[in-house]
């Protein structure tokens, strides 16, 4: 072969190229599925089922996520880092949002979980500081560490009435959070939930809550107001530490008291 005739091979080879896969295209092979992204915006197939760990973490051009009816569940940091993430529409058959899944998309205003959604993992969307509300489905009983730590633009929470469990720091400096309405059920508030939270007025606790766990709502400057149930049993160290604006406590007799709890 001559070397204008490989030249003009090659030449064709490239534009046969570019026709597959036009500018702002590609296709990833994504735990042996094919995924096509245009322009940032990605289509996972119908019929699978689990998206794998990391499977888009630090895209920073991932602007959006068309997920399947088919998937039930998503890896741990699979979209940990997609800074430009700004929309998400979580299929109705996932159950569980796994450690640091969203952790990081700072682009993310707002999310809507699905019905059948029972846990969200540890700083699962931890430093999504666009983030303005969240709404939690029925069935949610568990929300693990950190999950929304340093959602700074969060402004308001409600619980559903499953909720038994709240992780460690699991809105910590949430610092737009300026009200929290508590599941009927809950009996305990983990170290640090609320910590930072500078702009939470007021506390409704529930009547079956015995335990609040050191530093659950320190530095939260702007808590004025907090009502605390007589099957109170214990409040952990530093537990209101920094809440200045807080003027009147009237607590069960019975509950112990931990170091600096009110300082």
């Amino acid at each position: 072969m001559s070397l204008a005739d490989a030249t003009r091979l090659l030449a064709d080879l490239a534009d046969q190229t570019a026709t597959l896969s036009p500018t702002g295209s590609e296709t990833l092979d994504v735990g042996g599925w094919q995924v096509f992204v245009t322009d940032g915006h990605a289509v996972l197939p119908e019929g699978m089922t689990h998206l794998p760990d990391r499977a888009f973490r630090n895209r920073a051009s991932l602007v959006s996520v068309a997920f399947p009816r088919s998937l039930a569940s998503i890896g741990s940091s699979a979209f940990e880092g997609c800074s430009s993430l700004s929309s998400i529409d979580l299929p109705a058959g996932l159950t569980a949002i796994n450690n640091h899944t969203f952790r990081r998309c700072s682009a993310l205003s707002s999310v809507t979980l699905p019905a059948g959604l029972t846990s969200i993992g540890m700083g699962a969307l931890a430093h999504c500081s666009s983030i303005t509300t969240v709404t939690f489905p029925a069935g949610l009983t568990s929300i693990g560490p950190s999950a929304f730590h340093l959602c700074s633009s969060l402004t308001r929470v409600t619980f559903p009435a499953g909720l038994t469990f709240i992780g460690e720091a699991a809105f910590f400096r949430c610092s737009s959070l300026t009200r929290v309405t508590f599941p009927a059920g809950l009996t305990s508030i983990s170290c640090a939930v609320f910590s930072g939270c500078s702009a939470l007025a007021r506390v409704a606790l529930p009547a079956t809550l015995t335990s609040i766990g050191d530093c659950a709502f320190d530095a939260c400057e702007a808590l004025g107001s907090v009502t605390f149930p007589a099957g109170l049993t214990s409040i952990g160290e530093a537990a209101f530490e920094g809440c200045s604006t807080l003027a009147n406590v009237t607590l069960p007799t019975t509950c112990e008291i931990g170091d600096a709890a009110f300082d």
